[in-house]
């Protein structure tokens, strides 16, 4: 028992040290100092100094137009900005409004809902739910690149496919015979290295059998994985699998579980139901690979996190789904499980 007065260790993110960027830290930037960041993460190589985007000259020498507010390569003679070829390809939002909506994005424990960030930034709906969808699929190109190592638990956690029930008892069926589903539930198929600084990914699939290919790519041969007594045995043939039957315990031989992506999932849900209430499953993949990308970065004080996630959307290239969103609903086929980047794409 503790003692009488004793403290309760502080939570991380209750801690001084994490709160390195308050509202009055982001309203003393001018201008220029919210370019000179957008310039540093995206060109970190070269210390700011613009790279033209096009793969095919990547020069460094250009001219600098001052009425158009761009640079013009001396190499190809194409016009290029900050934003040209990154995840806020397109965009004509202002660098300071897309700063001020990333710090409400990327801040929340649970993140935040659509009206939060139109009220704090002073945008539309429909643009503050681009932004941030913008924002996901930049994160999503982070966690695609991760690969795990070690001791990893892997799980996976149905969602969607809500079935409201009749409203006479003699009228309602079983939900959970397959015969009575209606199509929509989707897995979102997770793996997790253990340890506190362990790191995540995360994927959706139809089925859990479907991610084993995937699931063999990302991990690492040497890794020992543990898991339940779901669909993983043809993980057996290139990696060590320990399992436990979650229908007889939780946890075999003292060391045998998926607590920790238990964990995980328990705080997606809450991601889901708290924040976002209702997640289409077309765009699963992005909500749960922003719900990994805030676990894998937890620790990481406020200022460190927001610069790691500008980075990550302005690493990432144009998106192929979330570009000319309402002009060509290129969204609207996207699943997620196809590697294709002009998938769903409508001409």
């Amino acid at each position: 028992m503790a003692s009488a007065g004793r403290q309760r260790p502080q939570h991380h993110t209750q801690a001084k040290r994490n709160r390195t960027f308050t509202l009055d830290d982001l309203y003393a930037m001018g201008k220029a100092d919210v370019e000179r960041l957008f310039r540093l993460m995206r060109w970190p190589e070269t210390g700011g100094e613009p790279v033209c985007p096009n793969k095919e000259c990547k020069g460094l020498d250009h001219w600098w137009l001052e009425n158009q507010q761009r640079w013009k390569c001396k190499g190809c003679h194409k016009q290029f900005s900050i934003t040209s070829g990154s995840g806020f390809h397109h965009t004509k939002l202002p660098l300071t409004t897309i700063l001020k909506a990333l710090r409400t994005f990327i801040l929340g424990s649970k993140g935040n809902a659509t009206s939060t960030l139109m009220k704090d930034v002073g945008i539309q709906y429909k643009t503050a739910y681009l932004l941030q969808q913008k924002f996901r699929d930049g994160l999503k190109h982070c966690i695609d690149e991760i690969t795990l190592e070690g001791e990893v638990e892997i799980d996976g956690a149905w969602f969607g496919g809500y079935i409201k029930p009749e409203n006479r008892k003699i009228n309602r069926v079983d939900r959970r015979l397959k015969a009575n589903l209606n199509g929509k539930r989707l897995v979102v198929v997770g793996a997790r290295e253990r340890g506190r600084h362990g790191r995540a990914i995360a994927r959706v699939f139809e089925q859990e059998w479907q991610s084993i290919p995937w699931l063999r790519e990302r991990l690492d041969r040497s890794s020992t994985v543990y898991s339940d007594e779901g669909q993983w045995d043809n993980l057996l043939a290139s990696h060590k699998v320990l399992q436990v039957n979650h229908s007889e315990e939780y946890q075999r031989d003292g060391f045998i579980n998926t607590n920790q992506m238990e964990s995980l999932f328990s705080r997606l849900r809450r991601f889901e139901v708290g924040t976002h209430h209702h997640i289409s499953g077309k765009y699963l993949a992005y909500y749960a690979c922003d719900g990994v990308w805030r676990e894998n970065n937890r620790e990481l004080d406020d200022r460190a996190k927001l610069e790691r996630a500008l980075e990550c959307i302005m690493q990432a290239p144009p998106s192929r789904t979330f570009g000319g969103y309402y002009q060509f609903g290129a969204a609207n086929l996207w699943r997620g499980t196809d590697d294709n980047p002009f998938a769903g794409w409508v001409n």
